[in-house]
């Protein structure tokens, strides 16, 4: 018995060092020279709280770098999971829908939300065709502020 304590408790100590096999290993092929990135996004002045913001290279990258906004409306870049941003120049993409209406449903088995999703951010700053917010990641700490003007209330597609 003492033998399966013993075995037991270092599979414990293991499992907490491994994160049970949830850590991701940096890809080789990940740029070593990423930066730290910290963008704000404001709404007509004040703090977007829990909206995504995305970067949308004008050279192809293979990883994606985003983050969501917290309550000061500031995002933290993380890209393929690992803090900092690519350098080079982005578009600044900005999504942010909310549902209203509707209850907490189980359909199939699962609990969700029903109701209506809206976008509560200007269309033009959800696709990096039509944003007008850019950013330039060099090798130094990058903190920028974009505001993206006045709520909109859209039915989300």
């Amino acid at each position: 018995m003492k033998k399966i304590a013993i075995l037991f408790s270092c599979a414990l100590v293991l499992a907490s060092l491994t994160g049970c096999g949830k850590n991701k290993s940096r890809p080789a092929d990940l740029p070593d020279d990423m930066s730290p990135c910290a963008i704000t996004i404001t709404q007509d002045g004040a703090p977007l709280v829990g909206a995504t913001v995305e970067l949308e290279y004008e050279t192809p990258v293979k990883y994606r770098s985003s983050g969501t906004t917290d309550d000061k409306g500031v995002a933290t870049i993380m890209t393929y999971g690992f803090a900092g941003a690519q350098q080079g120049t982005a578009k600044v993409v900005v999504k942010k829908l909310v549902t209203e209406g509707g209850s907490e449903a189980e359909e199939y088995g699962e609990a969700g939300t029903t109701g209506q999703d809206f976008e509560t951010v200007d269309p033009k700053y959800k696709s990096k065709d039509t944003t007008d917010l850019t950013i330039t990641i060099g090798k130094a700490n990058v903190e920028e502020k974009f505001d993206v003007g006045a709520a909109v209330h859209i039915p989300a597609k």
